[in-house]
């Protein structure tokens, strides 16, 4: 990811997504997990692309392994079989290529805002001290959080909890950003105005984004191209392409469109009928 400027930066309107170079890919994903009564198979042949820039969400009902592709993506699980590779060079472990937010803040309640936030620098060792401080500053500002540098997250709400996981997550410039349910634990409306903050964020650093949610409607209304996983074993049902440009607002919410991508997903999650 570049610098964070204030105009977009991602691909602009218009753009395939099929024309952008892949950034993030995954090819013939296996992960077993070894139990009492047998290896349970958790990931069956999980194939797919996120272009440079992109934004794509993974759907599927609970137990079809979507945390556990993503954490396999972010180098904190090791595959089966597969292999995940960013800009060619194959995942083996937590990189600063890869940012991650969880639904969960992981926050440190004894560290201010701002020092939150400092510590995905910290533990890259960026330096000298007035580069972090510099960073740092910027990025709350892209989360809109300048003025509570020097809150503790207990006087945060939740919403605002979850911006600072995710300028923490973003300020090292990584290149790709993973997200696990990072709304789930939040309210309807505050979930709304996080799409707005998130689709903010993606335009103004021009990361490539890889968001799992259970949540349709949030799949597709973020998302450039959403991907559908089979009830475990997980495998690729469907991927599904959304119409809708980069410039989208709520108001795409009350498209025809939007509603019959919405069905067209919900009947995949369903699978065929008997």
């Amino acid at each position: 990811m570049g610098p964070v400027t204030a105009d977009p930066v991602a691909a602009p309107e218009g753009v395939r997504f099929e024309a952008r170079p892949p950034k993030l890919v995954v090819r013939g994903l296996v992960k077993r997990f070894a139990s009492k009564g047998g290896d349970v198979l958790a990931l069956d042949g999980i194939d797919l692309e996120v272009p440079a820039g992109g934004f794509v969400s993974i759907v599927g009902t609970s137990g079809c392994g979507k945390s556990t592709l993503l954490n396999i993506v972010a180098g904190l699980d090791r595959p089966t079989a597969g292999e995940v590779t960013v800009d060619g060079d194959v995942v083996v472990g937590p990189g600063p290529d890869r940012g991650v937010v969880f639904q969960t803040y992981s926050l440190f309640p004894w560290r201010s805002v701002a020092a939150n936030v400092a510590f995905g620098l910290e533990s890259r060792r960026v330096r000298p001290r007035a580069e972090r401080a510099r960073r740092v500053q910027e990025m709350l500002g892209v989360v809109g959080l300048t003025g509570y540098a020097g809150r503790r997250p207990r006087e945060l709400s939740g919403g605002m909890r979850q911006r600072v996981a995710v300028a923490r997550a973003l300020v090292g410039e990584p290149d790709v950003l993973l997200l696990d349910e990072p709304f789930g634990a939040l309210d309807v409306q505050t979930r709304r105005e996080m799409h707005e903050f998130l689709r903010t964020v993606w335009l103004r650093t021009g990361a490539t984004i890889l968001m799992v949610t259970h949540d349709v409607g949030e799949a597709v209304y973020l998302a450039e191209r959403v991907v559908v996983l089979t009830s475990g074993p997980g495998r690729v049902a469907e991927v599904v392409d959304v119409p809708f440009g980069r410039s989208r607002g709520p108001e795409i919410r009350r498209d025809p469109r939007f509603t019959a991508i919405e069905d067209e997903v919900d009947d995949l999650l369903r699978g065929p009928r008997t």
